[in-house]
């Protein structure tokens, strides 16, 4: 049974992938901070999901559950970095907290996954999958802050995909647009009201995470950019 890791794995996007691949008959390790969200899931899901209670922004976090799951499983297939945090404001109303959080959940918590990760992913057939953004392809306006977490998760990608290409190991960056999560909330979504019909579904991405995971190994997806026909990017 192929073993999937999923940060974020309890609400919007990751929880969309996490049901999907159940459905397809993998093992899925959900990495999350709300542990009752994640017992519940579990609840829901069956043998087939475990999980580790995880706050990636913190190193010592992650490199306890990948401990874990080394010790329980040995390898795994793939690793979706997802858990991701919004901050939309001017810069200059931000606060140093707000900097702090981006950057540590957005892009240290991606890398720490992915650090410990390249142990456990198997040569010649893994592959790493993050969820960036196209705010990661140009600024916008009121999200500095987010854009520097996305610009960076994109550089991050694109240099490490040359090391580990060599090993049959690839990384793809989706960069969705919007998406109709909790990740937007009253403070922070810039869409006119009644107009969020028209946005992507966390399900929706979920499937373009599948149809990554069944490329031939020798096919190298490095980058995805897809958003609804209201935005332009």
């Amino acid at each position: 049974m192929p073993i999937i890791v999923v940060t974020g794995a309890t609400s919007g996007v990751g929880l969309e992938i996490s049901k999907t691949f159940i459905r397809l008959g993998w093992k899925v390790i959900g990495l999350a901070r709300n542990l009752a969200k994640l017992k519940a899931l579990k609840a829901d899901l069956g043998e087939q999901f475990d999980y580790m209670r995880t706050d990636i922004s913190q190193s010592t976090s992650v490199n306890e559950a990948f401990k874990y799951i080394a010790e329980q499983y040995g390898e795994i297939d793939v690793l979706v970095n997802n858990a991701a945090i919004f901050v939309m404001k001017p810069f200059a109303d931000s606060t140093i907290e707000d900097i702090d959080r981006v950057i540590n959940i957005n892009l240290k918590g991606a890398m720490y996954c992915t650090f410990n990760a390249l142990k456990l992913l198997k040569p010649n057939t893994s592959r790493i999958i993050n969820i960036g953004s196209v705010a990661g392809e140009h600024g916008i306006k009121n999200q500095s802050i987010y854009c520097a977490s996305k610009f960076g998760l994109d550089g991050f990608a694109e240099a490490l995909n040359q090391e580990l290409v060599g090993y049959g190991i690839s990384i793809t960056t989706i960069c969705p647009g919007g998406i109709d999560t909790p990740l937007w909330n009253e403070d922070t979504n810039p869409y006119p009201a009644g107009d969020t019909s028209k946005l992507l579904t966390a399900q929706g991405i979920a499937n373009m995470v599948e149809s990554v995971t069944i490329q031939p190994n020798n096919v190298v997806l490095k980058k995805i950019i897809l958003f609804p026909s209201n935005e332009w990017h």
